[in-house]
């Protein structure tokens, strides 16, 4: 009589984000007071004041309320410089 073996026990789980990116759904939690996020700046104006974040995996941009400015990312062109 065989026995069939099983690797349930080697499964990974899929863990559920707290803080999913809305572009890539990957995880920008990091803990209780910082985020993956990017900041980015306006360096025209005199106090270089935040207008929106980066995903650090898609390197999608996005505004301060989450809308979508441009999308980047594996499959976008992209150049040397």
């Amino acid at each position: 009589m065989e026995r069939k073996q099983t690797y349930s026990h080697t499964e990974k789980r899929k863990r559920i984000a707290k803080d999913p990116c809305p572009v890539c759904e990957k995880e920008l939690h990091y803990n209780k007071f910082y985020s993956k996020r990017i900041g980015i700046f306006d360096t025209n104006t005199k106090n270089h004041e935040v207008i929106g974040w980066a995903c650090p995996h898609c390197e999608s941009e996005f505004d301060k309320k989450n809308n979508l400015m441009y999308i980047y990312g594996i499959d976008s062109a992209n150049g040397k410089a």
